[in-house]
Parts: structure tokens; sequence; C-alpha cells
């Protein structure tokens, strides 16, 4: 595989049905060399939790006036044009992507490779297969770890790595991306009790309803729950 979009993404959790995106980086490339990137930080319209801000260095501050995901998944998946994807656990990647893409309308089908599993399955006796430890193994410099695009570059030099160092020339012919799954779990609605807690919180903090509060699944009536109480406080 010469022709591929490399892929990474930052977000505020590890699950989609629960976690909003708030970076996605990614790199275009043609005939093993890099041609184009796509670099957005995305308004996730919910707090971003401590613990992202310290992984991550992205703060409230630097997405406030971001796009949010329904803006920028439509430019991202004009960038990704019909070529293949590549990513580090790029199942995780693509499970954010893809259950954006549904809740948007949105077409989202790929096949991949995952450079996850190839590193497994070439790269015998390592210690741990995290990005980090393989990147340092190579002598891959990375100048914003846990940065979207960052990642995404050095995840694409530890694909050219692993196919011209440690596979063997028929086995990099052969290789071709498998088609990704991904199929979110089915959504409920909001409940009356969530509705009413979080009418109440942005009464109380003077928050402006600016998203249509009907059409709020139970998961993401939880995310702005949890979001104004992260900024906020319960307020009683």
């Amino acid at each position: 595989m010469k022709d591929y979009i490399v892929i990474d993404i930052e977000t505020t959790g590890l699950h989609p049905d629960y976690a909003r995106i708030i970076e996605i980086g990614a790199a275009k490339v043609i005939d093993d060399q890099t041609v184009a990137v796509f670099n957005m930080l995305v308004n996730p319209e919910v707090a971003i939790p401590e613990n992202i801000i310290n992984l991550t260095g992205i703060t409230n501050e630097m997405v406030v006036d971001a796009p949010i995901i329904s803006q920028v998944m439509p430019m991202f998946l004009l960038f990704c044009e019909d070529l293949p994807i590549l990513g580090h656990n790029i199942p995780f990647d693509f499970s954010f992507l893809k259950t954006n893409a549904m809740r948007l309308n949105l077409h989202f089908e790929k096949n991949a490779l995952d450079t996850l599993l190839l590193s497994r399955q070439y790269m015998d006796y390592q210690n741990s297969y995290s990005l980090s430890h393989l990147l340092k193994f190579c002598s891959i410099n990375r100048e914003n770890a846990h940065r979207a695009l960052d990642d995404a570059l050095a995840t694409h030099e530890l694909f050219q790595i692993i196919k011209h160092k440690y596979m063997d020339t028929h086995k990099v012919i052969e290789l071709r991306p498998s088609p990704l799954m991904w199929k979110p779990k089915k959504q409920s609605p909001m409940t009356d009790k969530q509705r009413k807690f979080l009418l109440s919180l942005m009464n109380k903090h003077k928050v402006a309803l600016d998203f249509d509060l009907d059409a709020l699944t139970k998961s993401e009536a939880s995310q702005r729950i949890d979001g104004l109480i992260g900024q906020y406080g319960k307020g009683y």
C-alpha cells in the first residue's frame, strides 16, 4: 500500500458513545510521500476533562472558537477521497469518525491497515507496542506527542520503517488493506430526569440553549451535564 490517508484523532474520552473528538490530524500519502495534510481542532461543545488537557495540551480556550464536528466532518471526508486509511490502533479512530459520520448522515466506509497489528506481527520482542515506544525504538522524532497531526505523520514514518526494514519484499507486495467495521450501540433517548437536570443547570449558570434539546440521546445528555458540572459545578 503506497497511497493512503494516515489518521490520528484526539478525544475527550475512550468511547464514541460518550466522548467527543477535539482534534483530527491526517496526511495524504501518494507513492509513499506526504503530499497534503489536514489539521483541525474541533469544538466538542462540552468541557475537556483535566486529564485530557494534561495529556494533549489542548485546552478549552483553544477549542472555544473552533468549528464543531458537523462542520469539520464534511471537510475531512472530502480530504480522504476514496483512499484507504492507516493508523496506530485504527479501530479506535475509525469508531469515532464513523459514529460522527452516521450521526450526520454521511457515508464513511474504509479499508485500512493498522500499524499496531503490523508491529506486533513483524517487530518481535518489543516491551510495548504503544506508538510512543515504537517511535522511540525506531528513532522517529515527534515534536508534539498526543497531537493529532504529529502522531499521524509519525505513524506514516513508522509504517515506512515496518515495510522496508521488517517485512520481506513479497510480504510488502501482498500487503492489502481490509474493510473496517463499526456498529454503534443503539442510542436511547434522553430521560425526563436528565432533561430537567440539564435545564436546571443551564438556567442556574445562564447557559444559552444553542442546540436541539429534544434530539439529545441519553449519552449526549450525560456528556452535556458532565461538561456543565465540570465547568461550573452543580451550583447547589
